[in-house]
């Protein structure tokens, strides 16, 4: 089935892009750096977050990539999902994102109301002497001040389940799961592996969209049987 996704926005910071479904729920997706989930375009992707046209799906992309940082930026994402919340009649959020995109999708939960947040390889914090990770460049010192320095401290006020997968032999990655607090909202998966692109890893097994599925749909059980099928498949 061919999904036709359209461009409703594009700034220099920002675009959004619209995939119409026959639900009430919407995934909102930000992407990663490139504009991509996981490597894949998002037409390729478009498939598995929309479950077959189902959901309504808003692809968020800050275009400089800088983790949605200064002055108005995040502000205005926040604005625009909400209008859309309501002139959409959406019943029913939930976030999706990979690696720069997994900081947007935990921190929505923040700011709206979420059903259920999805990060693969997320940053959880852009401090290096917390994470230790000194992959990505300074977006405070380049771009501005970033929406929330403390990701992990906005989990308690919500009611959002979080799900987040990352590789193991990342341990930048594994670090970032790491500063979560060890919430029972807070759902983890460390899985063998070496990469950044767990999600990349998911795909090319041919799981990413039976795994996304389950998470959007809140059936962990389901997510464990498959993410443990992935692992045994890489012992």
């Amino acid at each position: 089935m061919a999904l036709t996704i359209e461009t409703v926005l594009k700034d220099e910071e920002l675009a959004l892009r619209w995939l119409p479904g026959s639900a009430r729920r919407m995934v909102v997706v930000f992407t990663g750096l490139k504009a991509r989930f996981g490597g894949q375009k998002l037409d390729e992707f478009a498939m598995s977050a929309s479950q077959g046209g189902e959901n309504n799906v808003l692809f968020v992309t800050d275009r400089r990539g800088g983790w949605y940082a200064g002055p108005d930026l995040w502000t205005r994402i926040v604005g625009l999902i909400g209008y859309l919340q309501r002139d959409e009649r959406i019943e029913e959020i939930v976030t999706l994102g990979n690696s720069m995109g997994g900081y947007g999708a935990l921190l929505l939960p923040r700011d709206l109301r979420v059903t259920r947040a999805i990060a693969f390889s997320p940053q959880v914090s852009m401090d290096p002497a917390l994470s230790g990770d000194r992959r990505w460049p300074d977006v405070e010192a380049t771009v501005g001040p970033l929406p929330e320095r403390d990701l992990p401290g906005t989990v308690a006020a919500s009611r959002t389940q979080y799900y987040l997968v990352a590789a193991r032999g990342c341990a930048e990655d594994v670090a970032h799961l790491a500063l979560m607090p060890g919430h029972r909202r807070v759902h983890r998966w460390i899985l063998p592996g070496g990469r950044h692109n767990i999600a990349g890893g998911l795909k090319t097994a041919g799981l990413l969209p039976d795994v996304i599925d389950a998470l959007v749909r809140g059936r962990k059980a389901r997510a464990d049987a498959l993410l443990s099928r992935y692992a045994g498949e890489l012992a």
